[in-house]
């Protein structure tokens, strides 16, 4: 319910940008991005990003940051001693979620824009990290690959838009392998 809420604030202020007007793509302005969302799929969790967008082109942009993912499901099975004859043994399904934590970047390009206050772009990208899960022991895994993503930025205030954003990510040493991850932010510009 509380993605529901999220989603319908961010919608709201996304239609009330008529007299908007951005800078993104001036030359070397700074950015800075804060980002939060969850998987489309599969079982829900967090995701986290903190990223520091390059604007030296002007219409490609690179954003290298941080992120946390915090949504795979590892599932084990446990024996139980039952209550009513402890000889016999149950089965016990424990679903664990694991982390990712790490390093990504991207190199985005506009796709479509009205040059004022939306834009529309896609991105390819990578990352390289490590993943943590508790279940049966604590274990640390090594992470990397690719992801593909689009973004819709819609500047709510000169310096200010708001980000929606749908990422897909491919980790063929993680639990899961695909990851497809929405998320929602804002972008604040640094001059």
């Amino acid at each position: 319910m509380e993605h529901i809420r999220l989603t319908a604030i961010s919608l709201s202020l996304l239609l009330c940008t008529v007299s908007a007007f951005a800078q993104r793509h001036y030359e070397n302005i700074p950015a800075l991005e804060l980002n939060y969302g969850t998987n489309l799929f599969g079982n829900a969790g967090n995701y986290y990003n903190l990223s520091f967008p390059d604007t030296s082109t002007g219409q490609a942009i690179g954003k290298p940051g941080l992120a946390i993912l915090r949504s795979l499901t590892n599932t084990h099975n446990l024996p139980q001693v039952s209550t009513l004859n402890p000889e016999e043994t149950i089965p016990e399904t424990i679903h664990d979620k694991g982390k990712d934590f790490y390093v990504d970047g991207g190199y985005y390009r506009t796709l479509a824009s009205n040059l004022k206050s939306v834009y529309w772009s896609i991105g390819l990208g990578g990352f390289i990290g490590t993943e943590y899960v508790r279940h049966p022991d604590k274990e640390y895994n090594f992470i990397i690959g690719p992801k593909l993503e689009t973004e819709l930025e819609v500047f709510i205030l000169p310096r200010t838009a708001l980000l929606a954003r749908i990422q897909q990510h491919w980790n063929p040493l993680s639990i899961d392998k695909w990851n497809t991850v929405w998320n929602v932010g804002i972008k604040i510009l640094l001059y």
